[in-house]
């Protein structure tokens, strides 16, 4: 053909070696024979006289390195030859000897190629998968330092608004918390304070139930009408009876006079005089005998009691004599537990409490009712029934939702989360415990979240060290590698009458 010598030679760039030794063009051996060069190379890597040129001796050390280096050399005053043409420097005496060695039977060309497929087929995407997996890391670090930050601050607007909600400032939590509880029976004289504000809707719940069920002796809710009458009373003075006032009370009191010798007998015995006019005192009166005729005034209980031999009581006697017994620190106190829910306001005690609060649900429930009733059909069904109460028929759908606002806000004082939480606190210690350390958990995971943070910004920064140090690597890795096949490639070329030598594979996509 004419033109043959133009028909590209394609070899693959993991085959190289291998089609360099089956072409003999290199020899088959060829790296068994390396053993001097290798040392030579190790000798070589550090110890450049010239620190210019010392930056440049980097692995992996190939041919066209050392002849660039030895040329180097030359040009320096470590490039002086003695009279038979040897350098008198050892250090480029090594790196001339080390250029020879590549070019015995075309060393340079199975090195290069040696290097060519370590590099594309190894080293070159190790480095990039270190560099792939740091970036990853930080990205990924980033990622998770910006979730971290505003977990932080989720956190702490959760821990303001429980702090808020509980009434706290969150400075020092239990101390605050102990502190809140003495406040409980202020909030409850302020609800107390608030339940005259539902007579209305009482009286309104009252006479329609009396109506309804033809009861005029029928009371509904009886503790809120209690409460509203008598005020946020004690326990006890509730199940003592209805509070009386002074004028209410009999205050006079008898005073009996000391006994005097007057008073009594020629026997000693208290003579008492009746006022009652209806006694019969008239008569002969009966002597009392208190002893024999004889004068002996002895009670007679018998001869002798025999209590037998030997009576065992169980009882031995200790003979003790050192001084007093000391019993210790004892204290010994008696807690009287219905005392202490006596004095509790019926607001605080936990029976009564619910009471009200159920009595509130079902004041609700019947005004929710009443009101769905007079939308769905008016008082088009209670005006006709005779003797209906004025109250009934005048209340309008406005003036009920007026009454379920004041119930609402009754019921919301008692039921909300502060005072759950209060009531709690009162009757509970280990709840006091349980509730601070909720709190300083969101605390504790901002702390959590920041020690993260901390750990994420070492990752951050090793991550960046690893591509610093990494990337020039790889970067002087594939300038090697195209230098290296753009060699092989001319010097193949040249063997080949200038046939046109392409190294084809992974080689050209670096």
């Amino acid at each position: 053909m004419a033109n043959e010598h133009l028909i590209p030679i394609d070899i693959k760039d993991v085959k190289l070696l291998e089609w360099l030794v089956d072409r003999n063009i290199v020899n088959r051996l060829w790296n068994e024979q390396c053993g001097e060069l290798r040392d030579l190379l190790k000798e070589v890597e550090n110890g450049c006289p010239i620190s210019e040129l010392s930056q440049k001796i980097k692995p992996p050390l190939h041919y066209n390195l050392a002849k660039e280096v030895l040329h180097e050399l030359d040009q320096s005053p470590y490039g002086s030859k003695n009279l038979i043409g040897s350098y008198t420097h050892d250090y480029t005496a090594k790196w001339a000897r080390i250029v020879k060695l590549f070019e015995r039977e075309q060393t340079f060309l199975a090195d290069s190629a040696r290097i060519i497929i370590q590099n594309v087929k190894y080293d070159i995407p190790l480095l990039r998968k270190q560099i792939a997996r740091a970036t990853q890391i930080k990205q990924d670090s980033i990622k998770k330092q910006t979730e971290c930050n505003k977990n932080i601050s989720k956190y702490q607007l959760k821990y303001k608004e429980r702090c808020s909600e509980m009434g706290i400032g969150g400075h020092h939590i239990r101390s605050e918390l102990e502190n809140l509880v003495q406040d409980l029976p202020i909030l409850m004289i302020k609800i107390s304070n608030q339940l005259p504000t539902l007579t209305d809707t009482l009286n309104y719940y009252q006479e329609f139930a009396r109506f309804l069920i033809d009861n005029p002796e029928l009371e509904v809710c009886p503790m809120l009408l209690y409460v509203i009458k008598f005020g946020n009373v004690s326990v006890k003075q509730w199940q003592s009876g209805p509070l009386q006032n002074e004028s209410d009370t009999d205050s006079s009191v008898e005073v009996i006079e000391p006994i005097g010798a007057a008073d009594t007998d020629s026997n000693g015995c208290v003579v008492i005089e009746t006022l009652k006019s209806d006694v019969d005192c008239s008569g002969d009166p009966v002597p009392c005998e208190y002893g024999a005729d004889d004068g002996t005034d002895v009670i007679d209980f018998g001869t002798h009691i025999d209590f037998g031999d030997d009576i065992d009581f169980g009882i031995e006697a200790v003979d003790y004599e050192g001084g007093e017994i000391d019993f210790g620190d004892v204290e010994i106190s008696v807690v009287e537990d219905g005392e202490e829910k006596g004095k509790e306001s019926l607001l605080e005690n936990t029976n009564t409490r619910n009471k009200i609060v159920d009595e509130l649900y079902e004041l609700l429930a019947f005004l929710t009712s009443r009101r769905d009733e007079l939308l769905k059909h008016g008082q088009s069904i209670i005006s006709e029934i005779a003797n209906c109460p004025t109250i009934v028929l005048t209340t309008q759908v406005e003036t009920i939702e007026v009454m379920l606002s004041t119930v609402n806000g009754v019921l919301a004082s008692l039921t909300n989360d502060k005072m759950r939480h209060l009531l709690l606190l009162k009757n509970s210690e280990k709840y006091l415990e349980r509730l601070t350390d909720a709190m300083q958990s969101q605390l504790r995971l901002c702390d959590k979240m920041e020690d993260n943070i901390e750990d994420l910004k070492i990752r951050i920064a090793d991550a960046e060290q690893t591509f610093e140090e990494v990337e020039p690597k790889l970067q002087h890795m594939i300038e090697v590698t195209k230098e290296l096949k753009k060699e092989v490639e001319r010097e193949l070329s040249k063997r080949y009458k200038g046939r046109p030598v392409r190294i084809m594979g992974d080689i050209n996509t670096l």
